[in-house]
């Protein structure tokens, strides 16, 4: 006997519903593995932490995977400047299951952070037509901003952000508003 396909006004925001959840796993999940790491990339850190520390590119990818999580959660619930207005429908109705308004979750919302990361070529033609001196870095795992040098990617393990250049999103700020529910 096959399986029965389920129909009803219940079965698309079930399933939406259910992807939500799944982002909501793998942004906590990104979010465990980064604060896991951070310690390593301290200062202040001891040698023994900084032995087994992950490595930058490893500390990327998991930056990388808690923003598109985000990303997906953010347009599963905000239509945005999507002008569909079935989009803009199953959105309302996944807030409305969810007893969240439109104004709820501003980090999510904005996508600064994210749509760098996921636009990279734009955003360095838009930054090499005005670089004329200094370092570059492609990835930089570190607590302050190093001087003279444009870090492309960022994380600060102490204060636990991502920075694409100078846009900045808080990993605690963004978990603040409910990814884990």
């Amino acid at each position: 006997m096959g399986l029965m396909p389920i129909k009803g006004y219940n079965f698309a925001p079930s399933i939406f519903l259910l992807e939500l959840s799944t982002q909501c796993q793998f942004a906590k999940e990104c979010d465990r593995r980064l604060r896991d790491s951070a310690p390593a990339w301290f200062t202040n850190a001891t040698a023994e932490q900084f032995a087994k520390a992950a490595a930058p590119r490893d500390i990327m990818i998991n930056c990388s995977a808690f923003l598109s999580a985000a990303a997906i959660i953010s347009k599963l619930l905000f239509a945005g400047h999507r002008r569909n207005k079935k989009i803009a429908r199953r959105c309302q109705r996944l807030r409305e299951l969810l007893n969240l308004n439109e104004n709820d979750l501003p980090i999510l919302r904005t996508l600064a952070v994210r749509n760098r990361f996921e636009h990279v070529d734009e955003h360095l033609d838009k930054l090499l037509s005005s670089f004329s001196k200094g370092g570059f870095s492609p990835l930089s795992v570190h607590e302050k901003e190093p001087d003279a040098v444009i870090s492309l990617k960022r994380f600060d393990p102490k204060n636990l952000t991502i920075s694409f250049t100078d846009a900045k999103i808080s990993l605690a700020d963004c978990m603040s508003e409910g990814l884990t529910r």
